[in-house]
């Protein structure tokens, strides 16, 4: 049965019994679990109505207002303190009795003002010994393309047989609403168990044309370092402990024009670019050849693909005397942009080309502009690091489930936390990998329910934090 997800905190009361029956608790849990579940049941529906409202908004890179204006109602309401960066992601912070007496907040509520409210508070945390965990999650989504092909519109979420769809519903919009609602629940429990830690939640801009942009912007220029981060990107609900890196690059070819009739008179850029496709291809095939398609030995392997092509100028009578290709690279562990042209290089040697790295530019919302590289490198942290052992414990606890251990074949924030700042960063979150920038993406309630319950569970249990 379909239901539009308004109809949910009608459903809600009925689906909190059902839940209670099917996941009777166990014995054998924490005390806290205990809490944690019972406060998931309650506050399930008001997430999956925060998904909604925030699925309905069409927050492309680099315009993302609509997400961050809502946050900020959010928090507002929820009188959690938050502010928006200047490329406009949204940041709020959970802070331990033991130091917001000491740092009170400013009476202006203006960004600046709180922006230094914050880095005083997780200087105090780091100096008293309380450590930061970041929760990571970014507001933008792809385009959905051709609505047509949808079986639900992508921006009016439904919910079919315990399946929430709509562009965002899985990457990463799922995520991001467990998120917050994790915090503000966080936030009334803490009224009775003090919170061990404090929390950041990093609601980013432009994630998908620009990874890690928006996250270096709140950890290195705002200097808001947190100690570990979780990034909620989709995951199975499985810990992601590394990913490969990514690179964009162009392709420019140059040659000389001249008419079609007497193409032996000029010199075709066109096939200049086509042999430096091939050469890609030929590239890639080998590393597919070398390492194979095993998941474990996936940080061994780059991929290369060919995205666009494009010939100047674009006509039928004229031997084109420019053109260019985007290629499109998932790099293997220590892999980089000189390597992979070292690489074609050697392989390729007289291919008369150039490759350009390409350099993101965008505008934010905010009308600050970008000059962010495309080079991204691959980072891992191993299973027996304490903070993947302190997340797989958490999951054992709340989820009552061994979590698996896997690498993203994707690129996340993780470039800039882990990659380049080396903070422990691990990540799960709610919806399959696979159903992300398709048509009818989509994330289950059951999966939701699990991301809610153990982003709170973290944010609470008094465990050690090690790095």
């Amino acid at each position: 049965m379909e239901f539009p997800i308004s109809s949910w905190y009608v459903l809600g009361i009925a689906q909190n019994i059902m839940n209670t029956i099917r996941n009777p608790d166990s014995g054998s849990a924490s005390e806290l679990a205990l809490e944690v579940r019972e406060a998931t049941r309650e506050n399930l529906y008001a997430c999956l109505d925060l998904l909604h409202r925030a699925i309905s908004i069409e927050s492309f890179s680099g315009k993302e207002e609509g997400m961050a204006a809502l946050l900020m109602e959010y928090f507002g309401e929820n009188r959690l303190p938050a502010f928006t960066t200047p490329r406009g992601s949204v940041v709020a912070l959970l802070v331990p009795d033991s130091l917001r007496g000491k740092i009170p907040l400013p009476e202006s509520k203006k960004s600046g003002d709180l922006q230094e409210w914050a880095r005083r508070n997780v200087n105090a945390a780091r100096a008293a010994g309380i450590q930061t965990l970041a929760l990571n999650a970014h507001m933008d989504v792809v385009e959905p393309g051709d609505t047509s092909n949808w079986r639900f519109h992508p921006f009016r979420p439904t919910r079919d047989r315990g399946i929430i769809y709509g562009r965002g519903a899985c990457d990463m919009k799922g995520a991001l609403c467990a998120m917050a609602q994790a915090m503000t629940t966080a936030a009334q429990m803490a009224r009775k168990r003090p919170l061990p830690r404090l929390i950041m939640g990093c609601f980013v801009t432009e994630e998908e044309a620009a990874e890690g942009l928006a996250f270096k912007e709140i950890i290195r220029d705002l200097g808001l370092r947190p100690d570990m981060v979780i990034l909620g990107e989709p995951s199975k609900m499985e810990i992601a402990r590394g990913q490969r890196g990514k690179l964009e690059m162009i392709i420019h070819g140059k040659g000389k024009r001249g008419h079609t009739s007497v193409p032996e008179v000029a010199s075709n850029a066109a096939y200049k670019v086509a042999r430096a496709v091939l050469a890609v291809e030929q590239l890639d095939k080998r590393e597919f050849k070398r390492v194979g398609a095993d998941p474990k030995r996936l940080l061994e392997r780059s991929t290369l693909t060919v995205t666009s092509m494009q010939t100047i100028p674009l006509g039928t009578s004229s031997v084109p005397d420019k053109a260019q290709a985007t290629v499109t690279v998932r790099l293997a562990e220590g892999k980089n942009f000189a390597s992979i042209m070292t690489e074609l290089e050697n392989e390729f040697p007289d291919l008369g080309v150039d490759f350009e790295l390409v350099t993101y530019r965008g505008m934010a919302y905010t009308g600050k502009r970008a000059n962010w590289p495309s080079e991204h490198l691959a980072w891992q942290f191993p299973v027996e690091h304490p903070f993947f052992q302190f997340l797989q414990q958490s999951c054992r606890d709340i989820l009552r489930r061994e979590p698996k251990a896997k690498i993203w074949p994707f690129s996340t924030d993780g470039v800039y936390s882990a990659g380049v700042e080396n903070i422990p960063t691990l990540g799960i979150g709610p919806g399959r990998e696979e159903t992300a920038h398709t048509v009818d993406e989509h994330v289950t309630m059951a999966e939701l329910e699990d991301a809610l319950a153990l982003y709170l569970y973290v944010a609470l249990v008094e465990t050690e934090l090690r790095a």
